[in-house]
């Protein structure tokens, strides 16, 4: 599912806040997953302490969001500042399909110029975190997830039939 969440920065709120948002609404939309556990997803953003205000600060996430991407998940976050960000209505509501994602979920970073190798580091330290180009889509739902391993164990259907 494509969907997108615009937040208001600075003159609004300072890029702290605005950070702390994005992953406030990152963690209540994946934690409604019970595949993905409790204070887990801040764990995976930890690495971009810092660098998340760097890029709201400096504009980045304007025109260039952050895209989370799981499976039947594709969720564009952009952050105004300036005059847009007095325009923008906010939905800050847990993002539908949250309860459907699954811990392989990956934060997609947007490539930037000066702030590039920085955030390829922070990306090495989280395997939640990417500097790859995000996909166009979400991978669509199915019975396998993003690794290829089946999330239905089809052989213990097979010993349950052998059972009765």
């Amino acid at each position: 599912m494509q969907s997108q969440r615009t937040i208001a920065a600075a003159p609004i709120r300072n890029a702290h806040v605005a950070w702390e948002i994005v992953v406030d609404l990152l963690s209540r939309t994946l934690e409604l997953s019970a595949d993905v556990p409790a204070g887990s997803v801040a764990q995976g953003l930890a690495p971009l302490e810092g660098l998340g205000l760097a890029l709201i600060a400096g504009g980045h996430l304007e025109s260039k969001g952050l895209v989370l991407v799981d499976i039947g998940m594709h969720l564009t976050i952009f952050v105004k500042t300036a005059d847009a960000a007095l325009a923008v209505e906010e939905n800050l509501n847990p993002v539908p399909g949250g309860a459907d994602s699954t811990d392989g979920w990956i934060l997609h970073l947007p490539r930037v110029g000066a702030l590039d190798p920085s955030i390829a580091v922070a990306a090495d330290q989280s395997r939640h975190l990417s500097v790859d180009q995000p996909p166009k889509s979400a991978p669509a739902s199915s019975t396998a997830n993003v690794s290829g391993r089946s999330l239905i164990d089809l052989e213990a259907f097979g010993r349950l039939e052998s059972d009765q």
